[in-house]
């Protein structure tokens, strides 16, 4: 027997061949049908595929013969190859290369052989598909034409196969980049979330274990020290083999044990930030530096966390399903540089809790004193108030009695009673407005209001009182279409005072210009005298509470408390308050307040105070989705969403408690929720509404930033009708919605 051959090509002939990644894979109908055609053509009960590898011929097809694979050197078809040709045998008892071949005196007794080469890529013959009979046979040029054509069908089968494979693998690994993309945005959006639940570390270590195909990983801070740097380990896979186990790993878990060993496989990571690949596990195991020395590991990657030259923590998996090498570590950096983001926010928020915890007790005093302060100042103010209403009802009684009139003189001092009365009123009432602020007691309705309307009310308010003066009193009414943000009551009584303080302080005959300026996102309200103007070293203690800048003694009146609730209000509606002036030229008291968006709904009436709008007003017939979401702009997508949906009505509810009044007083058909609230979250409100026969029934839909398979099973085993994930699928999230439109209106989803 005549061994084939080794091709000049052999090393191109079998990269080619692998290439292919053809070899050893399932059975495959359309090289069946090819070899069978082949068989039928040309009436021989053998067909193959015949690919030669480095040791053996494997077919891909194996028509009319049981096994899958030869040897290569009993291989006809390596002949082939070798002459880069056809081959035709047309009796092997002829030919002295293949008389005595196994293949010929066994089974399964070749006596006829035709094989013609198959070039897929780059005109490289890999193997050949070949007919094979028990009996001598003649083989025409016309047959061998034949043969070759349908070897030309194999070979783009062959190409179909590869592309196949190739777009397989771009889907999965585009499939992974979108995994790790939404994985890297989660950790960085909803970190604050994770943090406060404990849970960012599980979140990372379960990230990288999906990211990676691997049974096992841990994830940890790497602790530096005078000797060598410790391990403390923040999350861990639950090894639970034997109780041994479970107890490091616990331990492992709480912090109480720390990794130090510097030259196991773990330390080798932490303490000298080496990158350690091991695809044979097994002879490092008893020093890998697990605990677990009985963990049936076979691969595993160490992985340190740097923060620019500072080692800082570090990542391992061990069995993962994926080849462990620097293409995978490349593919992972942007993970590894958002954990050492997360390790360094983390470690800056364990210090700042430290920080915090030293000011607790001096916070806590001036509290207490503070809370002391405004509660004396509101019990006096009411205190008094009692016996004020007494004296200016008597007052006025006098004044007006018909009974028994007053003497001019008479008059004249019971109308002085009056006067300080009512002043002294002004001044409890401003103490008390004070007092409420401090304490936090004062309730603002921040709404869309139209500017106009509050100039018009307060300036028509002191037209008199300028005019009694002698101040001319100039403005123009703003747009009616100018709106912002703010309780409309407080926002006259800021414009009032600086209106009343523009009065009081100017100068004989002067004036009093009321400007608006529209900005990007405010707008700037600016009332100037021109009275004697402020020093600017002595402009900061306008705003200190009975602080009067020496006009105490003056004729006067007032109590040095009006421009510090200015500021209060102002600034509770998110607005800033300040003034320009110069002594001898006049003073401008300037506040701004935030705009609200076009089209907010407001009051178009000259005079009046805006409507309320209920927020459960909804047409009757249309379809209403509650939901209960913190972020305003999260808030606002989902009104585009909707919008754009139509046939819904949405409410909007900025936390759980709020939410759940809404659904008791007008029970929406649906309820969107995001799980991570403030006060009650998902979880503590879907438990409440099923504990509630008025609502126990109402669909309601989690969405959360939490996107692990853990995640949504738990929020489904927990009652949620369904669980959509962060960043927003919007065809998802619009399916979903209207699977349950119409199971409301009876219709089939």
């Amino acid at each position: 027997m005549q061994a084939p051959d080794i091709p000049q090509n052999e090393t191109q002939r079998l990269a080619a061949l692998h290439d292919l990644k053809i070899l050893d894979t399932p059975s495959d109908k359309a090289f069946e049908r090819m070899t069978q055609l082949a068989r039928d053509l040309f009436d021989v009960p053998i067909a193959l595929v015949s690919l030669i590898d480095q040791e053996r011929q494997w077919f891909k097809s194996h028509q009319g013969l049981e096994v899958c694979e030869t040897d290569r050197a009993f291989s006809f078809c390596a002949h082939a190859i070798v002459i880069d040709g056809p081959l035709v045998i047309e009796d092997t008892h002829k030919d002295k290369r293949f008389a005595d071949n196994p293949l010929v005196i066994d089974s399964p007794n070749i006596r006829f052989y035709a094989g013609f080469p198959i070039r897929p890529l780059q005109g490289i013959a890999i193997g050949t598909l070949c007919i094979i009979d028990h009996q001598p046979r003649q083989f025409s040029e016309r047959d061998l034409k034949r043969l070759g054509s349908l070897a030309g069908q194999v070979e783009e089968l062959l190409r179909q196969h590869k592309l196949q494979v190739e777009l397989t693998q771009t889907a999965s690994m585009m499939q992974k980049e979108q995994q790790l993309l939404k994985i890297l945005h989660q950790g960085i959006t909803d970190y604050q979330a994770l943090m406060s639940e404990k849970r960012l570390w599980v979140f990372l270590m379960e990230a990288l274990r999906e990211l990676t195909d691997s049974d096992y990983a841990l994830i940890g801070e790497v602790l530096p020290s005078n000797a060598t740097n410790a391990l403390k380990v923040h999350a861990i896979t639950h090894l639970t083999w034997n109780e041994e186990s479970r107890s490091l790993v616990d331990q492992l878990r709480n912090g109480s044990l720390k990794l130090t060993d510097p030259d196991s496989m773990l330390g080798r990571v932490f303490a000298y930030g080496e990158v350690i690949i091991a695809d044979d596990i097994a002879p490092h195991i008893k020093r890998s530096g697990f605990p677990i020395a009985d963990t049936p590991f076979h691969n595993y990657l160490g992985v340190p966390i740097f923060s620019g030259e500072h080692l800082i923590g570090m990542y391992a998996i061990a069995n993962s399903q994926q080849p462990l090498n620097q293409a995978l570590l490349d593919w992972l950096q942007p993970f590894t540089d958002t954990c050492s983001l997360l390790i360094n926010l983390y470690s800056q928020m364990a210090e700042r809790e430290q920080v915090m915890l030293d000011l607790a007790a001096a916070r806590d005093q001036a509290e207490t004193a503070s809370r002391a302060k405004s509660e004396f100042l509101s019990s006096m103010s009411h205190e008094l108030r009692t016996p004020l209403n007494a004296i200016i009802g008597f007052s006025q009684i006098l004044a007006n009695s018909r009974r028994e009139p007053l003497s001019v003189k008479q008059q004249r001092q019971v109308s002085q009673i009056e006067r300080s009365g009512q002043h002294l009123l002004s001044l409890i009432n401003e103490v008390l407005d004070l007092a409420k602020i401090e304490a936090g007691h004062m309730t603002l309705s921040i709404e869309p209001i139209i500017l106009a309307n509050v100039f018009n009310d307060a300036c028509s308010t002191l037209e008199d009182c300028a005019e009694a003066a002698g101040i001319q009193l100039r403005y123009t009414s703003p747009n009616d279409r100018w709106q912002v943000n703010a309780d409309y009551t407080r926002t006259k009584q800021v414009l009032l005072n600086l209106l009343s303080n523009a009065i009081k302080y100017n100068s004989p005959n002067g004036s009093i210009d009321i400007s608006v300026a529209h900005l990007v996102d405010h707008v700037r309200i600016s009332v100037t005298d021109t009275g004697p103007g402020i020093d600017p070293e002595r402009q900061h203690e306008l705003f200190e509470p009975f602080n009067r800048l020496d006009a105490e003694g003056g004729s006067i009146e007032g109590s040095g408390i009006g421009l510090a609730i200015t500021r209060e209000l102002v600034e509770r509606m998110s607005g800033e308050l300040g003034v320009d002036s110069q002594p001898g030229q006049g003073a401008t008291f300037w506040f701004t307040l935030p705009t609200a968006s076009p089209g907010a709904n407001a009051d178009t009436s000259a005079d009046a105070h805006p409507a309320t709008h209920p927020i459960h007003a909804q047409p009757s017939n249309a379809f209403t989705l509650l939901y209960i979401e913190d972020n305003p702009a999260n808030q606002r997508l989902m009104e585009d969403i909707i919008e754009e949906m139509g046939e819904i009505t949405l409410q909007i509810a900025s936390s759980a408690e709020i939410g759940l009044e809404i659904m008791r007083h007008c029970s929406p058909a649906l309820v969107l929720m995001d799980v991570h609230l403030p006060g009650m979250n998902g979880y503590q409100t879907l438990e409440a509404m099923r504990r509630d026969p008025q609502l126990q029934t109402l669909p309601v839909i989690a969405l959360s930033a939490n996107a692990m398979p853990g995640d949504i099973k738990r929020g489904l085993e927990a009652g949620f009708n369904a669980y959509l994930t962060k960043p927003l699928e919007l065809d998802k999230l619009e399916a979903t919605i209207t699977q349950f439109m119409q199971t409301a209106s009876g219709k089939e989803p």
